[in-house]
């Protein structure tokens, strides 16, 4: 769905200063000793663009600081949802709009884990966490078994002890849940990877939504103390949880700055990033960073003197965390018109950019090494390689599946950056918007020639050769 065209009129301008500068020029003109400038390139225009973006720190504070963690669905998603639509159209969008993406929805309440025996360290309150669409539970004494990995000899082993008992486990996996639903396990609580007692945000690896037992995160340091004690007797625990499933709608939030050229009617390039965050933190690096880089390269392409000559759009997708359920829907929306898009870029947690990549297509070589050799882009530090790889799990994922091609700003995160995923660390102060601002100027770069490039640079795959692609990915 567009909006209204642009009226041919605004070329009318153009024309009459063109015929003017005609009429105007005598008939010998005079040969001018001063050396002309040679026209500034459009990329080197775009870059400065982004590097120059005084509303970057005010659009960060008010996404991440203000708003903070934005679960789609629930009234903080909602307001994300106004805060992109807003700022869209104050970069002077052509038309921005909503487009309904119909999810369950899930809402987490509080959480309480707690040793009930042995007495002497039921003071000890543990770091955890629910995962999303898992179901609440109010339990005072249940056993505690360690499962280790869950795999399948353990799990079976069990017996009639699991039943009704809480599985610590240092994997949640569909096959980890089926089994633990199958034995009439009470529960299941993952020990988290990373340092800081920060338990890690997921969502339930499973088709059911709410899944079939609660499942939980927990600390890292917590489920070490937990395996400690184990080692020298049993334990139970009390757990309350609160937690809703139901069906609701979220919001895509879509922007689109018109191309120039009729002949490329329809025609479009997409530059995506979810906007949705887990609402333990403040959503920064994922996926602050990559919302503001969209806004940062949009807000240079819109400043830029010219246009391209297709339509460049913007999609803030609603749903990631919740299993890519704003892409999802999307895609199946515009089935129709996916061959319209000449290319889809996602921007997933971007740091400072280093390259290029475009998932299966070598064709995309020329194109990405000539801009990898703009000097503008090689003074951020771009190389001209292009990666072909990439991995599922974000929202490029269904557009990929339905053979659009797919490309993305390789770039390097933060060393930290894996400590504060999926948790409560996740806040304003882990990002580097100097790397964001670099990095939307090489999607600018990039969106910008795709959009202006005179044929289609990248080819659709059909069906077998998406299977073809995903197999040889390993996916």
């Amino acid at each position: 769905m567009r909006g209204p065209r642009r009226p041919s009129c605004r070329l009318l301008p153009g024309i009459i200063a063109l015929l003017a500068a005609s009429a105007a020029t005598p008939a010998h003109p005079q040969q001018d000793p001063t050396p002309q400038e040679p026209p500034a390139s459009p990329i080197a225009g775009l870059v400065a663009g982004a590097l120059d973006a005084p509303e970057l720190p005010v659009m960060a504070a008010g996404l991440i600081d203000t708003i903070g963690g934005r679960l789609s669905g629930t009234p903080v998603g909602t307001r994300a949802e106004a805060w992109a639509a807003g700022w869209l159209r104050s970069l002077g969008a052509d038309s921005v709009w909503y487009e309904v993406v119909h999810m369950p929805t899930w809402r987490r309440g509080t959480t309480e884990v707690r040793v009930v025996s042995p007495a002497a360290v039921r003071h000890h309150k543990l770091a955890a966490i629910t995962y999303g669409y898992s179901p609440g539970i109010a339990a005072d004494s249940l056993l505690l078994i360690d499962i280790g990995r869950g795999d399948t000899p353990t799990l079976e082993g069990l017996g009639p002890q699991a039943e009704g008992a809480v599985l610590l486990t240092d994997v949640v996996s569909p096959e980890v849940v089926a089994a633990a639903a199958e034995i009439g396990a009470a529960a299941l609580l993952r020990v988290s990877l990373q340092p800081g007692r920060l338990p890690q945000a997921r969502v339930t690896p499973t088709p059911e939504r709410p899944a079939p037992l609660p499942i939980l995160a927990l600390s890292r340091e917590d489920g070490l103390w937990l395996r400690r004690l184990l080692a020298t007797g049993p334990l139970t625990l009390r757990l309350q949880v609160e937690a809703e499933t139901r069906q609701g709608t979220a919001a895509n939030v879509v922007a689109e700055w018109w191309g120039s050229d009729p002949a490329a009617d329809g025609e479009v390039v997409l530059l995506g990033a979810h906007l949705d965050a887990w609402d333990l933190g403040a959503g920064a690096l994922d996926n602050g960073t990559g919302v503001l880089a969209v806004m940062t390269a949009a807000r240079a392409i819109a400043a830029a003197p010219t246009r391209p000559r297709r339509t460049v759009r913007i999609v803030l997708f609603a749903g990631e965390e919740l299993g890519l359920l704003g892409s999802r829907e999307y895609v199946e929306v515009h089935a129709e018109t996916l061959a319209n898009i000449v290319a889809m870029m996602n921007l997933d947690m971007v740091g400072a950019p280093q390259g290029y990549g475009a998932t299966g297509h070598d064709e995309a070589d020329t194109l990405f090494a000539r801009l990898g050799a703009e000097p503008a882009l090689r003074d951020l530090g771009l190389t001209a390689e292009v990666n072909h790889g990439g991995g599922p799990g974000s929202d490029h994922q269904h557009f990929l599946l339905a053979g659009v091609p797919t490309i993305y700003v390789r770039s390097s995160l933060p060393e930290d950056a894996p400590r504060w995923y999926h948790n409560a660390g996740d806040t304003l102060d882990k990002i580097d918007l100097e790397a964001v601002q670099a990095s939307a100027a090489a999607a600018a770069a990039a969106v910008w020639a795709l959009a202006d490039h005179p044929g289609r640079p990248l080819r659709h795959l059909s069906l077998d050769e998406t299977r073809e692609l995903i197999g040889r990915l390993g996916w």
